[in-house]
This record gives structure tokens, C-alpha cells and sequence, in this order.
């Protein structure tokens, strides 16, 4: 055979077994098509014949809804028409926004942070959270809103506890806050309660979730000791840990710690646990601010996501 010829037969080969192959998978698609909308196709054979549905181009549309992720098929007014499926937004995590909401505002050592600053964090805090914060409040202050804290053991709630009836058994991370141990002493504005007996869930809560604030410190504290005193009492506080955003609202349950030691205040078991800062330093950075919550709304613990 001429050379040309050969040539030519191994071109039409090659032609013809391609040819084959789109055929067959053009077939088998046909044949996936009105398998899948077999009742689309009945209820359009009542208005036309199926062949001439296919003819017609019908096929290739829904051959074409099946190739686009994002787009569906339905049968409006005897044809096929695509239907666009909205966007699905991307969810955001809410402790992300929050740590890149203080990131964003906060310098870059850890430090006493100017009113200016202040008041920029507490708004941004305030509209995350849906509750208003501020690091002033009732014309009262702390020395700082930005600072170390560090970890504290349980108070006593009430006279004679003991470790071992502290803790409910079935508590998450039960052995590790267990081992914090108990203060020898009690907070800076006594007992939780008098007794076991009248020792209520308001009382349980303000010790899990208390903090040990420098009162002492705070700007004009020594002009009006009594009203200072009383006033810091139990007051909430939002805590934040600007490393991860979680955040928790503790009340003032004890005054500390001591200005030599380089912390600006303390934490319960709980809340260190919560907030992670257990990473054997002793200490963490954190924010915080007072809550404004005159009509004693908001419960103490970990906020989980923005209240609105």
C-alpha cells in the first residue's frame, strides 16, 4: 500500500474511534438526562413529543443544569427554565471577629491604654457584644483597663468549706480547677454567705466567676474609702483575651493583687481555664471593662456569641 494511503486509513482510524467514543458518551448522557427528569419529560410529552423535546434543545438545558453547581431546573410555562440558587454567605466565626475587632485597636505592648484608646475599645466592644461597656463608669475607674492577669485560687463562700464540697463532680475540667485549691483567707468584702444553708446560685455564680481588681489603685479611692468599697462590690466586668477573643463576664470578687508582682489583677480557676491562659507563665493579657447593667440583666460566665 502507498505511503500516502496508509497515511490516510490510519487518520480515518483515529477519526472513526473517537468519533465512536463522543457518540456513546453523548448517548449515555442523553440517556442519565431523561432517566433523571423522567417526570419533566412526561409532563412535557403531554405537550410535545419527547423527540421533538430533545430537538428542540430541551436536553441540552438540563444537560447544562447538570454540569453548573449552582444552578437548578424547574418547568415554567411549557419550558425549561434555569433557576440561579442564591449565594451561600460564609459563615464567620464570632470569637475571629472579635479578637480582629480588638486587634485592630490595641498597641502593641501591653500598657496602660490612653482615654482615646479607651473609648475606641469600648465602643467596638459595646457594638459587638450588644451591651455597653466602658473603662469609666459612674464616674468611677481603675488604674487599668489593659493588663496581666494571673491566677487565683477558690474563695471560701461561706464559713468552715472545705475543698472537697466546692466543686460539683460532674464539672468540665473538674481535677484541673480542683487542684487551684482554696484561699486561706477570705475576699476583701467577706463570705459569699453566712452559711451552707442560705448559700444560693447567685452566690455559686459570683465566686466561679470572680476577679481580684487593684480597688486600691483606682484614681481618687483614698478620698471616699466606704463609697469606693462598696461600690466595686460585685461590680461586672467584661474580660476579653485579645489572642483568641473569648470572652467572659466576671463580677469584683476580691482586691489584688499586689503592685510588685507586675500583674494588674486575677482570676478564678474558671476563668483563667475559660479565657486558655494557663500556659505556666502565671499570667496573661487581657482587657477589661465595666459592664453597664444597672438592672442586673446580663448573668456571669462565658458569652458565647454577640447578644444581638
Amino acid at each position: 500500500m502507498p505511503k500516502k494511503s496508509r497515511k490516510k486509513t490510519a487518520k480515518s482510524s483515529h477519526y472513526n474511534l473517537l468519533k465512536n467514543k463522543w457518540l456513546k458518551r453523548h448517548n449515555d448522557l442523553k440517556r442519565e438526562v431523561l432517566q433523571k427528569h423522567r417526570e419533566a419529560f412526561e409532563w412535557m410529552g403531554e405537550k410535545v413529543p419527547a423527540k421533538d423535546a430533545i430537538a428542540s434543545g430541551a436536553v441540552g438545558a438540563l444537560m447544562l443544569a447538570n454540569t453548573l453547581p449552582a444552578v437548578t431546573t424547574a418547568v415554567e410555562s411549557n419550558r425549561i427554565t434555569p433557576v440561579v440558587e442564591p449565594k451561600q454567605v460564609q459563615k464567620v466565626d464570632w470569637q475571629d471577629l472579635v479578637k480582629n475587632h480588638v486587634d485592630a485597636a490595641l498597641p502593641s505592648e501591653v500598657r496602660a491604654l490612653t482615654k482615646e484608646e479607651e473609648n475606641t475599645l469600648g465602643q467596638t466592644l459595646s457594638a459587638d457584644f450588644g451591651f455597653k461597656v466602658s473603662a469609666e463608669l459612674d464616674g468611677k475607674r481603675l488604674n487599668r483597663s489593659y493588663g496581666f492577669i494571673g491566677a487565683e485560687q477558690h474563695l471560701m463562700r461561706y464559713p468552715g468549706e472545705l475543698m472537697y464540697s466546692h466543686l460539683d463532680a460532674g464539672q468540665a475540667d473538674h481535677d484541673k480547677i480542683f487542684a487551684s485549691g482554696m484561699a486561706p483567707g477570705r475576699g476583701a468584702w467577706g463570705y459569699f454567705a453566712k452559711s451552707k444553708a442560705e448559700l444560693t446560685n447567685t452566690d455559686i455564680e459570683r465566686e466561679k466567676w470572680y476577679i481580684a481588681v487593684q480597688t486600691f489603685l483606682a484614681p481618687s479611692f483614698y478620698e471616699n474609702v466606704v463609697s469606693h468599697h462598696d461600690w466595686f462590690k460585685y461590680r461586672k466586668m467584661l474580660l476579653v483575651n485579645p489572642r483568641n477573643g473569648k470572652s467572659v463576664v466576671v463580677d469584683i470578687g476580691d482586691a489584688g493583687p499586689a503592685a510588685w508582682t507586675g500583674k494588674q489583677l486575677g482570676g478564678s480557676p474558671e476563668v483563667l481555664n475559660f479565657l486558655q491562659l494557663h500556659d505556666g507563665k502565671g499570667r496573661g493579657a487581657v482587657l477589661y471593662f465595666f459592664i453597664d447593667d444597672a438592672g442586673d440583666t446580663i448573668p456571669l460566665g462565658p458569652v458565647t456569641a454577640g447578644a444581638k
